[in-house]
């Protein structure tokens, strides 16, 4: 609640204010009481009250040389100054320091208190609105560490600092939610906003988080939230000092659902292989354009991630860093394919689901993007065939086999459509290949020259650096891998 501090010397007249007004009905609370205008600024120095109502004739210090201190310390106390009826000069000086109001002792009620404290309130409502927006840069760094991502962006350090004072006081509760693509709204999170001072909304890599913002409660208050519609992570009574793990414990709430455990028991880990064997495979597999068997590695994959209790940030940024370099590897990118968005599934199938589907998509894409390189159908029997089996040992009688043509007769007509010979035309497919690897994976030259086809390591960089310019391990440092 807001805090007020009653400053007046004559006892009776304290607590005749005090029993004018049911403070807590009205979101004020008497923090407390001095008698002249040294105690006060004492108080007003600890407690920092949002109000101070106080007399302006007092012995001692008066209310004016009060009010000029408490500014002096850089405190904004709202000062509500109370005058006789024969102190209207101290009244307008009290103004020109900065009172919100001077109110007769003699015709004070509890509505007019009241009106003037309800104006109060919604300036301090405004202020804390303010004072929140800089806490913004707060919530993206404490995202960003969440993730593992690094520094943020937004930066802005000591406008968060100054504002982070005015919350330190506060009571925060953090609901977080599985939004998919598009931003919840608080009542779909069962949140009742009127309940709240503040309510701060955070959408990031498809779920959205609420930082409500209330007084301390000696006691949880569930009458601040309604059923949510979606499932929902609540970390209740938390505050500033714990946004980073509270935070984090609000949304690995959220993984129950995300897995959907109650219809599907987790796999022991032990059942399947590491995860970074199997991305190694759907790789080869996706370089190989094997539909059936890159779905069967994607699943693998999934049900490590679950049976190794991912949360469902993790397995999205696994999830995005695998389709970013298959889309790399067949020559796109990622954010140029219509419709694909990792952030809008809200369950590990749906984005298994996803991801299998922007995996056929990409093979799709690579197959007809070169099935047409001539108007001659054989040549491009022949060139298809290279694509999906540039790893194995194939030889130009194979490929005479293949489309039933004699090989010397292959050789010619495919040089006159294509301006290369089949070999130098499938060394070429396979450097290609081996260039988007070392560009896009951590396999060594010798690995990459087993998934391009290439007898041994020493062969590879030998025609790698005749047709590139440059050794492998040359091309890749110089592209900053």
């Amino acid at each position: 609640m807001w805090t007020v501090l009653l400053v007046e010397d004559e006892g009776y007249v304290r607590e005749a204010i005090r029993e004018t007004v049911d403070w807590e009905r009205h979101g004020f609370c008497v923090a407390g009481e001095a008698g002249n205008g040294r105690e006060a600024l004492a108080a007003i120095l600890e407690l920092k009250p949002d109000v101070v109502i106080a007399d302006i004739v007092m012995p001692g210090m008066d209310g004016i040389e009060l009010l000029k201190e408490t500014r002096k310390a850089g405190i904004r106390s709202r000062f509500i100054m109370l005058t006789a009826m024969s102190h209207f000069d101290y009244a307008r000086d009290a103004l020109q320091y900065g009172a919100f109001n001077y109110l007769l002792k003699l015709s004070l009620n509890d509505d007019v208190l009241l009106e003037n404290l309800a104006r109060i309130k919604g300036e301090l409502l405004e202020e804390l609105r303010g004072a929140g927006e800089a806490l913004y840069p707060l919530y993206h760094r404490t995202w960003s560490d969440i993730r593992g991502t690094g520094a943020s962006a937004h930066e802005d350090q000591a406008g968060t600092v100054a504002a982070a004072e005015r919350f330190l006081s506060l009571r925060l509760d953090i609901i977080a939610v599985l939004s998919g693509v598009v931003p919840a709204a608080a009542a779909q999170a069962g949140i009742r906003s009127e309940a709240y001072l503040l309510v701060h909304s955070f959408y990031e890599g498809g779920q959205t988080t609420f930082f409500c913002w209330s007084f301390q409660k000696k006691k949880p208050d569930h009458a601040h939230w309604n059923k949510p519609n979606c499932p929902a992570g609540l970390t209740a009574g938390s505050s500033l000092d714990r946004l980073s793990q509270d935070w984090r414990s609000a949304l690995n709430q959220l993984n129950g659902a995300w897995y959907g455990r109650e219809a599907s028991p987790v796999k022991e880990r032990h059942e399947l292989p590491p995860i970074a064997e199997l991305e190694a495979e759907l790789i080869r597999c996706f370089e190989e354009r094997n539909k059936p068997k890159c779905a069967e590695v994607a699943t693998l994959i999934w049900e490590s991630m679950e049976a190794s209790s991912f949360s469902h940030m993790e397995v999205k940024m696994l999830a995005a860093h695998l389709l970013h370099i298959l889309a790399m590897l067949a020559g796109r990118k990622l954010e140029d394919l219509e419709g694909i968005n990792v952030n809008s599934a809200i369950s590990h199938e749906s984005l298994l689901a996803h991801v299998l589907q922007t995996i056929r998509e990409l093979i799709r894409h690579l197959k007809e993007e070169h099935v047409s390189f001539t108007d001659h159908p054989e040549v491009n029997r022949v060139i298809q065939y290279m694509l999906e089996h540039y790893k194995e040992n194939i030889k130009v009688t194979d490929l005479a086999k293949l489309v039933s043509i004699n090989v010397d007769y292959l050789s010619t007509v495919f040089g006159k459509k294509t301006g290369l010979t089949p070999i130098a035309y499938l060394q070429n497919i396979r450097i290609e290949q081996a260039k988007r690897l070392l560009l896009h994976t951590k396999m060594t030259v010798e690995e990459i020259a087993f998934q391009t086809g290439f007898a041994d390591d020493a062969y590879f960089i030998k025609v790698f650096k005749r047709m590139v310019g440059q050794t492998p391990s040359s091309f890749r440092r110089e592209n900053n891998i």
